[in-house]
Parts: C-alpha cells; structure tokens; sequence
C-alpha cells in the first residue's frame, strides 16, 4: 500500500502545476521584475524554465528561481520546489527535503500542498504516520474546494482508513466531488448507495448540502 500511494503521490506532484508557464514574449519584463527581488516573478521565472519544451527545458534554473521566491515565503514556488527534491528533476533527489518544503507550504494553507502531506501522513511516506493530521490536512483542503482531497476523504470515510469508517461521510464528500461532474466519484456514491439506507442518504446529502450553503461564497 505504501509503495502504490508513494508511486501516486508523485505523480499527483508532478502534474500539479496551477499557474501557467509565462509566454516568451513576456519572460524579460518578467526577469526584470525577479532579478529585483519579486518572489511571484521569480516564481513565473521557475515555470518558465520548467515549463518549456524537452530540448530546451532547464530544471537547474527552474529550480534556483523556485528556490529565491519558496526563500521569500511564496507557497506556490515552495511546493514546486519540493515536487522537484521528490522528483530529482534537475537536483539531486532528496526527498526528505523535498517534503520539508512543502510542510512550509501547507502551513501557509496552500490547498495542493495540505493534501500531498496529509497523505504522507495517512500512509507514513517520510513522515510519521499520524491519522490526526492526515485528516486534519485533507479536510482543510476538500473544504478549499480542492477535488482530489474532496475524493481522498470519501475514499478514507469508505474504507475505514485513518479514520473510523462511516458511510454517510463518505457519501456526503463523494456527492461533493460528483456534482463537479467527477466520474469516479460518481461511481463510488453508486456502489455507497448499494450499502445505504435511505435515512443515511438523505442524512448524507443534507450534509452535501450544507457543505456546498457554507462554501458557495468562497
């Protein structure tokens, strides 16, 4: 199990990329703006490089771009930063340093980075395992609307892992995730509603319910 979620973990890490590269028309007002010390520009600047095509792709600038603005705090370049320590893209790997940085990260309330260490956590990949932090890091991403950790909870609430097993939680994220036209959550809240009760489904979508009142403002 520790194998599959660390092989899994990496590549969710290698995929997560939410800004986009800056185009090459724009990279030298932007080098201007990182060379002055602009962390969100040294951040475009890692993108860049890391972003570009195979030939002329350059991780070791990427990753001293990243690593000035993940120095100034900026959350999004201190997850890259990590990705890439776990990777060993263009660094030697280290992926006890890798996770350093994206500790940082997540306690900055970056979404992304609060799920990847959770499932740490959960499975005890670097970390210690620690159930209590896995689904505290977890829920506080599902509840910033991040899909794949809206998924990973219903998984843990079905399965029983980390956490006692309860269907009604289960259904309750699932039916989060499945109205963001999510197949696979789709397919799990039919195979829930297979073991369920109707008390516990209307209990589970009034619950979906709520959640979607409290966050529609977000």
């Amino acid at each position: 199990m520790v194998c599959r979620m660390r092989l899994l973990v990496l590549i969710a890490m290698l995929v997560v990329l939410c800004w986009s590269a800056p185009r090459a028309e724009d990279i030298s007002e932007i080098r201007t703006q990182a060379e002055s010390g602009d962390s969100a520009a040294q951040f475009e600047m890692g993108l860049y490089y890391e972003g570009k095509s195979d030939k002329d792709r350059d991780r070791r600038r990427a990753v001293d771009w990243y690593s000035r603005a993940a120095e100034q705090g900026f959350a999004w370049a201190q997850f890259n930063l990590g990705r890439i320590y776990v990777l060993g893209k263009g660094v030697a790997q280290d992926e006890t340093r890798g996770v350093e940085w994206q500790v940082k990260a997540a306690e900055q309330g970056l979404a992304e980075a609060q799920h990847a260490i959770g499932k740490r956590y959960l499975f005890g990949v670097v970390l210690q395992q620690d159930f209590e932090q896995a689904l505290d890091l977890i829920t506080k991403a599902a509840d910033q609307g991040l899909l794949d950790a809206q998924k990973q909870l219903g998984a843990m609430y079905f399965q029983g892992e980390g956490v006692a097993k309860d269907v009604v939680q289960a259904h309750m994220w699932f039916s989060i995730a499945a109205r963001r036209n999510d197949t696979s959550a789709q397919r799990y809240l039919t195979i829930l509603e297979t073991v369920m009760d109707e008390a516990q489904i209307e209990s589970a979508q009034a619950l979906a319910a709520q959640w979607q009142a409290e966050h529609a403002a977000e």
